[in-house]
């Protein structure tokens, strides 16, 4: 089972141009958008993300909101794609995230991750993106696309339901949701 896994592993760093150390297997892409805004946020930070996300991300919201951390919701251009600058405007001395979905799962719009995640860079500031929709659809190169964080799934390619995957960029800070084991 060990060898099949650490096969995947390679094959999935492999698709995103990544190295095998930089991906973790969860049980789904929602346990790894938990994981990320969980593992990230805390009291006093700030948090970017659109309002047209996957409720993976957005039933999160008032869990971090009780946490003490503040959430700013920013709305999809008229075409249903989230432009860079609206991001920019809503960055705040605290915002510690910014997530934005790949590909929006409802129109199918794609939205330019990697300018946003220059953006946040710039900043200082990490980025994630749900690409549970893009993975095996459009190329993603983690070389050229500067996320810190990707989400996956495996059911949407045709695979096993209870499999995720969460790219986390290498010396990336995250904290697990389950502590005591070494297990994924």
């Amino acid at each position: 089972a060990r060898a099949v896994i650490e096969k995947s592993r390679r094959q999935l760093a492999t698709t995103l141009h990544c190295t095998p150390e930089e991906i973790i297997f969860t049980s789904s892409g929602s346990e790894s958008n938990n994981m990320v805004l969980k593992g990230v946020l805390s009291l006093g930070d700030h948090f970017i993300t659109s309002n047209y996300e996957h409720p993976a991300i957005l039933k999160v919201i008032p869990f971090l909101e009780e946490k003490g951390i503040e959430c700013t919701l920013i709305k999809p251009d008229n075409n249903g794609i989230v432009i860079p600058e609206s991001v920019e405007k809503n960055i705040q001395d605290n915002t510690r995230l910014i997530s934005i979905m790949y590909v929006n799962n409802e129109l199918g719009t794609i939205n330019p991750i990697s300018e946003i995640a220059h953006v946040s860079h710039e900043k200082g500031i990490l980025f994630h993106s749900d690409a549970v929709q893009a993975l095996g659809k459009i190329p993603l190169d983690m070389g050229d696309t500067p996320a810190d964080f990707l989400s996956m799934s495996a059911h949407k390619l045709y695979g096993p339901k209870g499999v995720g995957a969460l790219f986390i960029r290498k010396g990336t800070p995250l904290k697990p949701l389950i502590y005591g084991g070494g297990q994924e």
